[in-house]
């Protein structure tokens, strides 16, 4: 009878510990590709839904532990720094004022309002309770036709005239000046605004969902190939 003699080569701990050390780093990886390409498509789903692409900016991404700690458990964090805006326009979110002005109105600014002058406003414009501190209780409500009273238009009379740089908007008329002011519509003031859904963040979600067993597979194997 012939005897069958079995010897392990090198050193085995060495080893079995590069392959965990490469499944670890396989999984991480996985989690890494997910959380970007997860936010690559978000700040897409944005952008094409015309929202900008200065709120497609605010989506991040993290992946814990943080660091290269190897951990065959790593957990990948997506988030926005815009969460109430994403939200609205996620889940078609009905805006009132919060402020009550006429019956709680909600006062939506038009071109020919005046740029903010409140710091950080980055060239917003001015909201009905900025206006009136400026230029006074100056706005007159007219009733829009066939709203039924339901929507108003607060239209200046005086101190106003349109711009007739490329840029539109209005400009300031003082007692001063020679040239005649004339109305403009400020504010369209209604009792609420219902955001129509834009986004879709749980179809990016599913689809995560989806490509996580193929993506940290892959990466898997690939480490595993490379340490061979």
């Amino acid at each position: 009878m012939t005897d069958v003699k079995l010897a392990l080569v090198g050193n085995l701990q060495k080893t079995l510990d590069a392959e965990r050390s490469a499944v670890a780093k396989g999984i991480r990886g996985g989690m890494e590709a997910l959380t970007d390409l997860g936010k690559t498509r978000l700040r897409q789903q944005v952008v094409k839904s015309g929202l900008g692409e200065r709120l497609s900016k605010t989506w991040r991404t993290r992946v814990y532990p943080p660091g290269r700690v190897e951990t065959f458990e790593p957990a990948g964090l997506i988030w926005s720094n815009a969460p109430h805006i994403v939200r609205a326009f996620n889940d078609g979110k009905t805006i009132r004022p919060k402020v009550k002005w006429d019956k709680a109105r909600l006062a939506i600014p038009t071109d020919f309002v005046p740029a903010s002058r409140r710091r950080g406003a980055r060239r917003k414009r001015m909201s009905l309770e900025e206006f009136v501190r400026e230029f006074g209780d100056i706005l007159r409500p007219i009733p829009a036709p066939g709203s039924g009273g339901r929507v108003l238009y607060l239209v200046a009379d005086k101190g106003f005239r349109k711009s007739r740089g490329k840029r539109g908007g209005s400009r300031r008329v003082t007692g001063r000046s020679r040239i005649k002011d004339e109305p403009l519509l400020m504010f369209v003031a209604v009792k609420s605004v219902r955001l129509r859904p834009r986004l879709d963040v749980d179809s990016v979600e599913r689809a995560l969902a989806r490509l996580a067993p193929e993506y940290i597979t892959s990466r898997i194997v690939g480490g595993l190939s490379d340490g061979q």
